[in-house]
């Protein structure tokens, strides 16, 4: 079997972790459906999910903070 030369790698740069920092679990509303972030629990994503409206006002709010990742 032939290796490919192709390969899908994201910029390091463009990988963030999304932190809850509350009491409360969030239902997100992604693109490419529902995900759950529970109190205190972090998702290692990608930077564009801080341009989705949800995303932003509960990072502008306090509720989930940004961590390079």
């Amino acid at each position: 079997m032939k290796k490919s030369d192709t390969t899908w790698m994201e910029d390091p740069d463009e990988i963030i972790v999304l932190v809850n920092r509350t009491r409360n679990n969030y239902i997100l509303e992604l693109p490419a459906g529902r995900v759950r972030l529970d109190a205190g629990r972090r998702m290692r994503t990608l930077r564009a999910i801080l341009k989705i409206p949800q995303i932003k006002a509960l990072v502008d709010q306090g509720d989930l903070a940004v961590e390079e990742g």
